[in-house]
């Protein structure tokens, strides 16, 4: 009976790893490349946009299309048929081979996917001929035909997210001959099954024809990871080991790739609702610039928006307005909202859940949201959505626009699937890995299809992250996407490079921006290639209430600085102040709160602190200085803090003080100022005016020079000169506040921005803060071009060869100017027991909740190593959580030079000289 069947049942594509699951033990490789077929074959008969782009843009129709890439997919595990990888599962069953390959499975050099090639370039001629059998082509003729198909395949064996290396001599020692016999009989079937047509444009060797191929070869490789992923879930493909005819189990492995790509909400498409206004949508009337998004005229054609107005100013509204309509107009189906931290991606996560569903029409199922960042695990509004979704949510409320968001296990299983969400919130790197030599690169851009991408607080981006962003924003332009940007505080040189690229990427004719002057500011610009108006800039009003009026003021020395938070808290107000190092803000904590009548009144905030006692202080300063916190709880406190109070926290003081910085991140800064309406007490009073005076920033910066030396700013502020190393910037930004006297905003917005970054302005940078300039500008065209030159190529096509090695995507993208290392230190203590423990004992994260960053070579490196006598229960953890063979392990208690508490973070220990 064995003889009649075909070799390939004698082999296995997936195995079970506990025996005491259910079902058969092994499934066989002819029905697990069926399972990943039929997903493709499924998925792209639903989704009907990106199939028909496909199709289209190939110019093979569209059956066609989904036949030939459902029987390219069928081959992407080729390489299974090699008996070194065979030989990895053995079993008590007689149907399967006999493994006798002269070499073992190598699975770091030369895994599956790669052996495949092997197959392929064995396998390609005879395909080729019984493919085209009747059309009379010469041997020319099918050694054109090679070269599409080689791309193709390239996509398929790069299944597991990178493009897989060719193969090289000796590779065949991994296999033996019935190898190669059984997957010859398993082609030939496939291609009785799926009966590919090659079409005439593939055999004609049309050289723009293959770059079009190329092009598109990112997304065809996209498809065959999430079909592989798909259709590798044992829970939608149950293992078969018995026997049947390919066709009989390919109705089985269609019907089954259709409930599962369902259940995952990959192939339902969600109605969206009419945009009827901003108070509709949100329940309160709109800003000037929400009023604009609610009217601008949306075309049906890729659109770049960039709105520009100062902090409290209604932008996110204004995105999800825009977005909402262009949804509507049928150019997107979806949107990710990228924000460049951690901590502002789960802020806006909690603001686009409560929103969202609003955007679609009522239905019992709901589309899924996302959130996208290395440590979403620990988010706790994450996690209740993936609890409760999916089959468990069955009494969803479908008239409840306000209900709990849905997020499918699968998706939120993994970043890498997060993008194919309908809907995701995270950083703004999750989104540029798509440009990336990273591992799922593809999927990424899979995801990103279709959607609107809204990136927030644009001007934070240094030339690093502008080329990547750049390289995105064309990318996305091409696959039809539309992006809207948002910033506070946009050069104008900046937003012209922005309108240029997108007018470029369509070959359209560039039409410069024409609002420059100080005055044109909120302002909005709409670039939309191929209409009447392709860019329209549209100036306005900023919001009443963000409106207003900063006196500056300045002091020199960290001494006057706490003289003068003494003085104020003493009459009940509250007082921040950011400083631009931890080591400053310790110092300044060290020294004022011993100084304060209850040192509890003065709160420490910065970035070394491990993610437990993080959030705990989050928490503690939203208590205090968050927008609901009532005026007993304010009086008198002090927040000494880093950037992170600027970039994540929804909170406000009566005074701030802030060491001198670039303007732009100065006036991020003063939006935290005032930031809420009070009363004279201190308390929240929605929707009337301010009842404080005019609000004060004080800027601890070194004593004005108009010929300054080039130790200016080292001299007396060494830790800002290694975070801000443009002294000349600062210079710029300095004098500028000393000539206005008063920061108004909006009116004075684009004359501090100009005033430093314009070319105009660095040209009036002193001569002694030149070189230092030049140095500065030398780091940054570094940058970019390291960038540039890591950015992937696409008109070479998804192969190995482009932009050279590719890596694990795990690492997240730096986009700070500086280049320091961190590593990823992992805190443990040591019980009454002496038990060696994590610093935060949490039944589920205890890792993640005790983990903090530090620089490499300043402190990592110097940490005292796990003392001999904690190693054998150190290597007993490691056992039990291998994640921590990748972290560094520390027990503060046992390092003489640094410490670490729950209130002041990581610390260097003062040592004592010895006389």
């Amino acid at each position: 009976m064995d003889k009649e069947l075909p070799p390939y049942f004698r082999y296995w594509g997936k195995a079970k790893k506990d025996s005491e699951q259910s079902g058969a033990d092994y499934h066989l490789l002819p029905y697990h490349c069926l399972d990943v077929a039929a997903v493709c074959y499924e998925w792209l008969d639903t989704d009907t946009k990106l199939a028909g782009e496909l199709s289209d843009y190939l110019a093979i129709p569209r059956d066609q299309f989904k036949s030939l890439m459902s029987f390219f997919m069928a081959m992407h595990d080729l390489g299974k048929f090699a008996s070194a990888f065979q030989a990895l599962y053995s079993s008590d069953s007689t149907k399967l081979i006999l493994t006798n390959s002269r070499k073992s499975y190598d699975g770091s050099h030369y895994r599956h996917d790669r052996l495949g090639t092997w197959f392929w370039r064995k396998l390609r001629q005879q395909i080729c001929e019984r493919c085209t059998e009747g059309h009379g082509l010469n041997r020319r003729q099918l050694k054109y035909l090679t070269k599409p198909l080689n791309i193709i395949m390239d996509c398929m064996l790069g299944h597991h997210g990178v493009p897989v290396e060719l193969d090289e001599p000796g590779i065949e020692g991994f296999t033996e001959s019935q190898n190669l016999s059984a997957s010859e009989a398993f082609t030939l079937d496939l291609i009785t099954l799926f009966q590919p047509e090659f079409t005439e444009v593939m055999i004609q060797n049309d050289s723009d024809w293959l770059v079009k191929l190329k092009q598109v070869s990112w997304h065809i490789a996209g498809i065959a990871v999430l079909c592989d992923w798909i259709g590798s879930d044992q829970a939608d493909f149950p293992y078969v080991s018995d026997e049947m005819p390919l066709d009989i189990y390919w109705q089985t492995a269609k019907k089954q790739a259709k409930r599962a790509l369902e259940s995952k909400q990959l192939i339902r498409s969600f109605n969206v609702a009419p945009f009827l206004s901003v108070e509709n949508s949100f329940g309160f009337s709109p800003t000037p610039l929400q009023s604009w998004a609610e009217k601008v005229e949306i075309t049906d054609t890729p659109q770049l928006f960039i709105l520009e107005d100062v902090t409290g100013a209604g932008k996110t509204e204004a995105a999800l307005t825009l977005a909402h309509r262009l949804m509507e107009k049928g150019v997107a189906s979806g949107f990710y909202f990228g924000l460049p931290t951690m901590a502002t991606s789960n802020a806006m996560y909690k603001r686009v859940t409560e929103h969202y569903l609003s955007m679609y029409e009522s239905v019992a199922k709901k589309p899924s949201i996302v959130l996208a960042h290395g440590a979403r695990e620990m988010n706790p509004l994450f996690q209740q959505t993936v609890i409760t979704s999916g089959k468990d949510n069955s009494d969803y409320n479908a008239e409840d626009k306000t209900a709990l968001a849905e997020c499918h296990r699968w998706l939120a299983d993994s970043r890498k699937k997060a993008l194919l969400a309908p809907v995701g919130v995270g950083t703004i790197d999750q989104a540029l890995l798509a440009v990336l030599p990273k591992r799922h690169q593809s999927l990424r851009l899979l995801g990103l299809h279709n959607k609107v991408l809204v990136f927030d607080e644009v001007h934070a981006a240094d030339e690093y992250m502008f080329e990547l962003l750049e390289g995105l924003l064309k990318l996305h332009l091409h696959q039809g996407g539309s992006v809207i940007l948002l910033t506070a505080t946009l050069p104008l040189k900046q937003r012209k490079k922005l309108v240029e690229i997108w007018q470029v990427a369509t070959g359209s004719e560039v039409i410069l921006p024409k609002k420059t002057s100080f005055s044109d500011f909120p302002l909005a610009t709409h670039v939309a290639p191929g209409t009447k108006n392709p860019v329209q800039e549209h100036t306005m009003p900023s919001r009443e209430a963000v409106s207003r009026a900063v006196t500056v003021t300045f002091l020199h020395d960290e001494a006057s600085c706490i003289e003068r938070i003494i003085n104020t808290i003493e009459s009940g107000v509250c007082v921040v102040w950011v400083r631009n190092s931890v080591d400053d803000a310790l110092a300044a904590y060290s020294t004022l709160s011993t100084q304060m009548s209850n040192p509890d009144d003065c709160i420490l905030f910065h970035s070394r602190f491990t993610l437990n006692d993080r959030n705990l202080i989050e928490a503690k300063v939203l208590n205090v200085f968050g927008k609901h916190a009532d005026a007993g709880s304010r009086a008198g406190k002090v927040l000494i803090a880093t950037q992170v109070f600027q970039e994540s926290l929804d909170a406000d003081c009566d005074l701030m003080i802030s060491d001198i910085c670039p303007i732009d991140d100065l006036i991020q800064r003063a939006g935290r100022l005032h930031r809420h309406s009070r009363d004279k007490q201190g308390k929240f009073t929605p929707g009337k005016p301010d009842q404080r005076g005019q609000p004060e920033l004080i800027v601890h910066a070194p004593h004005w020079s108009d010929k300054p030396g080039e130790d200016w700013v080292r001299q007396d502020f060494r830790n800002t000169s290694y975070v801000y190393p443009s002294a000349g910037r600062l210079w710029l930004g300095m004098r500028e506040l000393l000539k206005l006297g008063t920061m108004r905003m909006p009116e004075n917005a684009r004359q501090l921005i100009e005033a430093v970054y314009s070319d105009e302005g660095r040209e009036q940078i002193p001569a002694s803060l030149i070189a230092q300039e030049q140095r500065v500008m030398g780091d940054e065209r570094a940058r970019e071009n390291q960038a540039f030159a890591r950015k992937l190529n696409w008109e070479t096509g998804y192969q190995i060869t482009n932009r050279g090695r590719w890596e694990e995507d795990e690492v997240e993208i730096n986009t700070r100017l500086s280049e320091r290392e961190e590593v990823q230190i992992v805190l443990l203590k040591v019980d009454a027991q002496e038990r060696l423990t994590f610093w935060c004992e949490h039944k589920q994260h205890a890792i993640q909740l005790s983990t903090l960053k530090l620089a490499k070579n300043k402190y990592a490196d110097n940490l005292s190593p796990v003392p001999e006598k904690y190693q054998e229960q150190l290597d007993k953890l490691i056992a039990k959580y291998p994640v921590l063979k990748f972290k560094q392990c520390w027990i503060p208690e046992q390092d003489e030079r640094f410490g670490y508490s729950p209130v002041s973070g990581f610390y260097q220990k003062i040592i004592k000289e010895e006389l």
